[in-house]
């Protein structure tokens, strides 16, 4: 940057007079034409040889290819002025161009002379950096963006072929374009009207997009067949970073597209207009090692003859592909069992004995949203082993007798169990046999020996609430250590009142039982996870992995006791919501196969034996086979 000298940025013409000599000095002069050059603005300089008005013509005719690069101008050196008033300088001119560390330095020498008695420019075409007659311009060409890949390096997001389909105005009369957009979007089964004042706003060259279809879709195939019969229609060949197909493990692996303008005012140094980026997911979290760092090349063309002499070249910096923990078959099969669900819904599955998760599946019902990973729901009753954990601490064993009544009143409420609720598995009851059958009245007779400390820190050592380093949103769960009422604390320890958890929560809660120690989930396969802190003791982890067999063996999850593969551990959950009535339900089920931790998730359903538990059965069956 130029340092001030004490005269006007852009000028010198009011530089003090000294009687024994010219207005002004060389180094004065300098300073002035470098914060004029920076400024862009020659207008003020005392220029000989030319004028202000040709050199500003001249600066802009040669920095026009250049862009926004804005131009950082220092003064090397200055040599002291002769007998006859003349001196010479050195400018060193720093352009910073798109892409990271990417400048073009150019050093120019510059004349200087006294003038009508004031120090003066003698204003050359080479004090821009670049001769008389020629341009600079750059040119930037990025790398195909990084891809995504699955744990074996099978790819998840990568380039895949599409077609762009919409109106090119080009290839129609004017009059042609109402009827012609009308009947592309009515062929697309899209809001005509809509598309129809793009199409007509849209300047006479301008290409209009419609919709954008992978070329492999059915779908896609007919509407770009559909082109050919409609004036100005076409369907344009390209790629576009996607995942497998629409819906594979959004919106964990995001999105890419053009910048948007908040990122573009967010941060105006990483983006420029047309960069193509992240913009959710992991594809934004990661935006910078997939895309890399374009090659950046600036060229002086010469005006008359267009040829062109490299001036400055930078290689490009190719993205690096990210590597998940994620099983591309394993999340196949996760989507597949919930092809079919209505509402929002979730599978969420990990390696509990690395943490690695393997599957990330939100429902056609989730619409985008992130159910598995972000979503915040009451757990129901599989929270309840964080209550049974919470009694063994209090001297309770698997084999303890509590009293499982058809109804407890605590406070003026009435609870039940749920609809269905075993006769046989009433009065005098195991502790086994009241987790195994979910008897919400037994857990909450005991709610004098799990106080809400005590269940809280019970649940944190199960791993709700624990801090995650996650690249994308996840939330770990939410238990308060305090009740509002005592009505509130029974609800906790059924795992409602404001008991808070997510799928991944649940799955890893699951896990933690079964590895003794909190899970802590990752995503990308490179990531160092802490060691994890607390834990339940191993007594504690082998009698609720035998109290969480028994809901499979004689309970709620019996429709995995013929599972092929190692016995599973699971518990189911029911979670009453909303002011229906009656109330609507969400239902859970998480389950331990092995080193598998599982956890299924439907926002409403009936039960969490009989909605979230076929749907556990089929994810579990066709998992035993792609397991190793």
């Amino acid at each position: 940057m130029a340092t001030s000298v004490g005269l006007a940025v852009l000028g010198v013409v009011g530089l003090a007079a000294c009687d024994s000599g010219p207005e002004g000095s060389p180094s004065q002069v300098a300073e002035a034409v470098a914060d004029a050059l920076e400024a862009g603005d020659l207008s003020g300089l005392p220029v000989v040889d030319g004028t202000p008005e040709t050199s500003q013509q001249q600066l802009e005719q040669a920095y026009a290819g250049l862009g926004e690069a804005p131009l950082s101008v220092e003064v090397v050196e200055v040599e002291p002025a002769d007998d006859a008033m003349r001196s010479t300088a050195r400018l060193r001119l720093t352009f910073d161009l798109p892409g990271e560390g990417s400048e073009l330095v150019r050093e120019v020498p510059m004349r200087m002379r006294v003038s009508e008695d004031v120090w003066s420019v003698a204003w050359e075409h080479a004090l821009l950096g670049v001769p008389l007659g020629q341009r600079l311009e750059v040119e930037q060409v990025r790398e195909p963006r990084a891809d995504i890949v699955d744990r074996d390096g099978d790819p998840l997001a990568t380039r895949r072929p599409v077609w762009r389909i919409g109106i090119d105005k080009t290839r129609l009369a004017a009059e042609q374009a109402t009827t012609a957009s009308r009947d592309l979007a009515e062929a697309a089964g899209l809001d005509e009207d809509a598309y129809s004042d793009r199409v007509t706003s849209a300047g006479p060259e301008a290409f209009v997009e419609l919709i954008t279809y992978r070329q492999d879709d059915p779908d896609g195939q007919e509407l770009a067949a559909a082109t050919e019969d409609i004036p100005g229609a076409t369907a344009i060949e390209d790629e576009q970073v996607l995942g497998p197909t629409r819906t594979f493990a959004q919106p964990l692996l995001g999105t890419v597209g053009p910048v948007t303008a908040e990122l573009l005012e967010q941060e105006p140094e990483r983006y420029e207009a047309g960069d193509v980026v992240g913009l959710t997911g992991l594809q934004a979290a990661f935006d910078d090692q997939l895309r890399g760092q374009p090659s950046t090349r600036v060229v002086a063309v010469d005006e008359d003859t267009g040829s062109s002499t490299p001036v400055m070249e930078q290689e490009a910096e190719a993205g690096e592909e990210l590597r998940l923990t994620l099983s591309g078959p394993l999340q196949r099969e996760a989507e597949a069992a919930l092809a079919e669900v209505g509402p929002p819904s979730a599978i969420v599955a990990l390696d509990h004995s690395t943490g690695d998760l393997l599957a990330v599946a939100n429902g056609p019902g989730s619409q985008g949203a992130s159910t598995a990973l972000a979503g915040q729901y009451a757990p129901g009753s599989t929270f309840k082993v964080a209550s049974t954990l919470g009694l063994l601490r209090q001297g309770f064993t698997p084999g303890s007798e509590v009293t499982c009544a058809e109804t407890l009143t605590v406070d003026g409420y009435r609870f039940t169990n749920v609809p269905g609720y075993p006769t046989s598995a009433l009065g005098p009851i195991s502790l086994t046999t009241a987790l195994a059958n979910s008897c919400n009245t037994a857990l909450i007779d005991q709610r004098d020996e799990v106080p809400m400390t005590a269940l809280a820190g019970a649940a944190a050592d199960l791993g709700l609430g624990a801090v995650w380093d996650m690249p994308v949103t996840a939330f770990s769960g939410s238990v308060p250590d305090a009740a509002q009422s005592d009505t509130e604390h029974a609800a906790s320890l059924i795992g409602q009142g404001r008991v808070l958890v997510s799928p991944i929560a649940m799955a890893a809660f699951a896990g933690t039982v079964a590895r003794g120690e909190p899970v802590v989930p990752r995503i990308v396969a490179q990531q160092q996870v802490p060691s994890p802190t607390g834990g339940i003791q191993p007594s504690e982890a082998r009698a609720l992995q035998e109290m969480m067999r028994a809901v499979v063996t004689e309970g709620g999850a019996s429709i995995l006791a013929d599972n092929p593969g190692p016995p599973i551990i699971a518990k189911t959950g029911t979670a009453e919501f909303g002011t229906q009535d009656p109330l609507q339900t969400h239902v859970w089920m998480i389950a331990v196969q092995g080193d598998l931790a599982v956890a299924v998730f439907v926002e409403e359903g009936e039960l969490g034996s009989t909605t979230a538990g076929p749907i556990m059965d089929a994810f579990l069956t066709e998992a035993h086979g792609l397991l190793p």
